[in-house]
């Protein structure tokens, strides 16, 4: 990785957007891509596409996402921070010596 920030990134993807005409203006529109892309992840893995095949599909629900973002002016990197500090807050309902106890 180039050592971009999902700020950039952010950045990058309307600009290269806003250049092809194809910049979605409102959250059900962006809803709607965004399930569309996730059904797209799923045909890769349920086809077993290629990794690179794959990784695009994921690509497209994250600029889905970038983008609602964007519209709600949430701040993913700020949120992130905080949602795992939330997460890591919270107590434990038990020990896990072994990842695979996980359920």
């Amino acid at each position: 990785m180039d050592g971009r920030s999902l700020r950039q990134l952010q950045e990058l993807m309307v600009i290269q957007l806003k250049k092809r005409g194809y910049y979605p203006k409102d959250d059900k529109e962006v809803l709607l891509r965004l399930g569309e892309e996730v059904g797209e992840v799923f045909e890769a893995v349920r086809e077993n596409q290629s990794e690179e095949d794959l990784s695009h599909e994921i690509v497209d629900v994250f600029w889905n996402l970038l983008r609602l973002c964007e519209l709600k002016n949430i701040d993913l990197e700020k949120a992130f921070i905080e949602k795992l500090e939330i997460n890591e807050s919270r107590p434990l309902e038990k020990e896990v010596t072994d990842i695979s106890q996980n359920s």
